[in-house]
């Protein structure tokens, strides 16, 4: 590194320092006061002679005897030579026998001096010395009006230079200072490689001799930060890289490892950027942990991205790190159970068939969207053996990596290798992630209130009781810069947002843009629920919706398509059916299933657009595809109850009691039938985990018992949100019993990763290449779809029918039907056909 050296002259004494003269008074010297020499700290020293009368001595602070010690006279041997040593911070006294005392040299005294200065708060740093005369130091100093001074014996007694020694901000000194002269030279680092690193986010930015914290307080200036146990005054900063109110410190020496907690007004509050964070710190605790997140990299190190063409290529699957691996069927080894490590681990089988991430892979799916896998509230901490469970929709750390998820939590750079592990592993396996983000909310209100109430909305948005409010700059700001730093550190590949719709679209549109631009090659994915907690909000014509989604088009955002869920299956909680059950009235007599199978195209001539008008994408990877999610009813749990019979509900939607069917038959078509529609429309599908081998969330499985369907007063199968594994976890034997239905499931998804014409790119190209009819003869029960996509090899006739089986009359030419109600087929079609009631039938023609 270069240095740039300035010489301070004309240093001066500001006072003497008034030190205690220790004294030796004893037989040898008649009792007169004999000065002892300081050797170093609180050392002091003497050799003396005794004679043979009675000898002893004391030692005597000032010469006066009003402080000596020991109360008693010290006793040695007569004619003896004694190294006398006395130590004035503990008044003890050794006196070691010697031949001669002109043989004992008198050791030098070492000298002290300490550095104070804005860079270490003013405390006392001791500096460096090798010859007792010339002392050193190293010091960075922030943007906090930087200035020292050199402090002889660390309590402002004597101090140098007169005036504070002025230094540049943002800037690291190599600092010396000559005891004799009293000359202090300063020489400034021009840094090339290990220099502090100046702050482009806030938080803590490490660097291997200095990390500058950075807090945003918009209304208090009494901030600081308590680092390893030192308190550091925090200073106003002048805007930088769009930040503003900002209170800065930077504090030297490698910081790695280090616990530290902001206050505002003596009261501890949260790094909102805190990278790591104390594993059990919980309310009103607010340990966050300085981080080089260098050495945290996966131990092979990053493997290549899956490729990603298209946005309309990705097929997601939903899953909970716990639910996936905690039960033993899964094969996952014991230990890794539950973990981020359980999800990846290899090979796994149960009773001969794949479980794991090697089930995803023989699905077929491109994306694992994870539910919250940042540190959440709820089991804060908590053994496995404990029986809490939470899905963590209740944030307490955004940009760090949940504690119980963890083989090893307190371990702070294995806990976040761990998740880049996992991450780096889907990637191997073709597979990419998803993260299940919730800025719409926090645990309670102490995650950020006493920093500053601005991070809240003034109404409940969220309906949690405290809603973020994005609206505010620099809480808009925070947002876009934890999502990059997932992109950025941990390889995360995009974000579904829970109940993105409390935010204005205008605010999720920069964060896209940021993310598109600075990670363009990424092909992200960027999606969320676009409604909010049931609440009436004033700025609702602003807010993501479906009829402000088009909006974000060239941002790539999309949003959930409930409106063609609810036209698929009907109500997500009760037996209310619609079309995959063949209650074509329920699904606007098949119009509603007609537009979600072109991607439900925005129109901006459409006198019917609003709020909620089904028809919102204006490109088909806004439109995600679902049945089912981790909210409400599970896929089969749905379709089980809605095939019961004398069903009873409360309010909460709790089971109360059913007949259950008595024929599964129809229920488990209808499965297939629901999944087939949703696996064929253009669009982005999205299955929910286990919904492939008919996953319930009833306890213990016990589905034919209404008393398996209920936990507490409002949980249970309809929201498992807090049930236990009894509920939630995956239970792989479902996989042998219900084969023929992941085997469905996995058949359209190859035939929709094999054709292009499914997943077209462009509202254009739908409009163009594929004709949906809704032929008047049935009702409303058969919709067929002919799509002609020149990026496809093959022509695609795909028919939907609810109801009964219908002969229907294929496109001039030979076909060949690859799938209908059974998952894939083979068989030479030509004219006149019959397709199967409650089904998707497929027929492909060679170009």
């Amino acid at each position: 590194m270069k240095k740039l050296s300035i010489v301070l002259l004309g240093a001066s004494l500001l006072s003497a320092h008034a030190s205690a003269e220790w004294n030796f008074r004893g037989t040898p010297n008649q009792w007169l006061s004999t000065p002892l020499e300081l050797v170093s700290g609180n050392q002091y020293q003497t050799c003396q002679s005794f004679g043979d009368n009675n000898p002893r001595f004391k030692i005597d602070r000032y010469g006066d005897w009003n402080e000596a010690y020991p109360n008693a006279d010290y006793t040695v041997a007569a004619n003896k030579s004694y190294d006398i040593r006395f130590f004035s911070d503990s008044k003890t006294i050794t006196a070691t026998e010697v031949a001669n005392c002109g043989d004992i040299e008198i050791e030098p005294p070492e000298d002290s001096w300490y550095f104070r200065g804005t860079a270490n708060g003013w405390q006392a740093t001791p500096m460096d010395s090798s010859d007792n005369i010339t002392f050193c130091t190293t010091q960075t100093f922030a943007n906090d009006e930087p200035r020292f001074k050199i402090d002889h014996y660390g309590d402002w007694t004597e101090n140098y230079p007169q005036a504070d020694v002025l230094v540049d901000a943002n800037s690291s000194y190599d600092i010396c200072f000559n005891a004799d002269t009293k000359v202090v030279t300063t020489e400034k680092q021009q840094c090339v490689d290990d220099c502090p690193i100046t702050p482009e986010t806030l938080g803590a930015v490490y660097s291997p001799s200095a990390t500058t914290f950075s807090l945003w307080s918009p209304e208090n200036s009494n901030v600081s930060v308590e680092v390893d146990g030192v308190s550091y005054a925090m200073q106003a900063v002048p805007d930088f890289a769009g930040y503003t109110q900002v209170y800065q410190a930077t504090v030297p020496g490698d910081l790695h490892l280090k616990p530290y907690t902001f206050y505002v007004n003596g009261v501890q509050v949260r790094d909102p950027y805190g990278k790591m964070a104390q594993a059990g710190t919980g309310d009103y605790e607010a340990v966050n942990i300085v981080m080089d997140m260098s050495r945290t990299e996966p131990l092979d190190g990053w493997a290549a991205r899956p490729s990603l063409i298209e946005r309309e290529d990705a097929i997601i699957y939903e899953l909970h790190v716990r639910d996936f691996t905690i039960d033993a069927s899964s094969g996952v080894s014991a230990d890794k159970r539950g973990k981020f490590l359980g999800l990846v681990e290899p090979g796994t089988t149960y009773q001969g068939i794949t479980t794991g991430i090697d089930h995803l892979k023989e699905l077929g799916v491109t994306h694992v969207q994870l539910l919250p896998v940042y540190d959440f509230a709820t089991c804060d901490g908590l053994p496995d053996s404990d029986p809490c469970y939470n899905w963590g929709y209740d944030p307490r750390n955004y940009n760090i990596p949940e504690d119980r998820y963890s083989n090893v939590p307190n371990d702070y750079e294995q806990r976040v290798r761990e998740f880049k592990t996992m991450i780096n592993e889907f990637h191997k396996a073709g597979i990419r992630v998803i993260m299940d983000v919730v800025y719409n909310h926090t645990y309670n209100n102490e995650m950020f209130e006493n920093i500053s109430m601005q991070y809240y909305t003034a109404s409940d948005l969220s309906g949690t009781g405290n809603s973020i409010n994005a609206d505010v700059p620099m809480v808009s700001r925070m947002i876009q810069d934890s999502l990059e730093y997932w992109v950025d550190e941990y390889s995360i590949d995009g974000f579904r947002f829970d109940l993105i719709g409390i935010f204005s679209y205008q605010e999720v549109q920069k964060w896209a843009s940021h993310l598109n631009s600075k990670f363009a090659d990424r092909n992200l994915l960027i999606y969320g629920e676009p409604w909010n907690g049931y609440a009436s909000d004033p700025l609702e014509g602003q807010r993501v919706r479906y009829g402000t989604t088009h909006n974000m088009v060239d941002q790539h955002v999309g949003v959930f398509n409930g409106a063609y869920r609810e036209a698929l299956k009907g109500s997500n909680d009760d037996t209310r059916s619609a079309y995959m059950f063949n209650n074509v009235a329920a699904a606007d007599s098949g119009w509603a299933i007609y537009d979600g199978f072109r991607g439900s195209p925005y129109d901006a001539n459409d006198g019917r657009n609003s709020t909620w008008f089904r028809n919102y994408a204006a490109d088909p990877e806004q439109s995600i595809n679902y049945i089912s999610a981790h909210d409400n009813f599970a896929l089969w749990d749905k379709v089980y109850l809605s095939a019961s019979s004398n069903v009873v509900q409360n309010s909460s939607h709790q089971v109360m009691s059913f007949t259950p069917p008595s024929d599964l038959s129809y229920a488990k078509r209808v499965v297939n039938f629901g999944m087939g529609l949703v696996l064929t429309s253009q669009g982005i599908p999205f299955i929910h985990a286990g919904d492939e081998f008919l996953r319930t969330k009833t306890n213990h499985q016990q589905i034919s018992s209404p008393n398996a369907w209920n936990y507490g007063d409002h949980g249970g199968a309809h929201n498992s949100y807090n049930a236990p594994d009894s509920f939630n976890a995956i239970r792989w034997s479902n996989k042998i019993a219900n084969v023929a239905t992941f085997d469905y499931f996995k058949q359209l998804i190859a035939l929709r990763r094999q054709h292009a014409g499914l997943r077209m790119n462009s509202n254009q190209e739908i409009a163009q290449y594929l004709s949906v009819s809704r032929p008047e003869q049935y009702a409303g029960q058969v919709i067929t779809g002919h799509i002609t996509d020149p990026s496809d090899s093959h022509n695609l006739f795909i028919v939907y029918n609810s109801g009964n089986n219908q002969s229907i009359t294929l496109p001039a030419g030979s076909w060949t039907k690859v799938a209908d109600a059974n998952g894939a087929a083979n068989a030479s079609v030509t004219g006149s056909t019959v397709v199967e009631g409650t089904a998707v039938t497929m027929f492909t023609q060679q170009k």
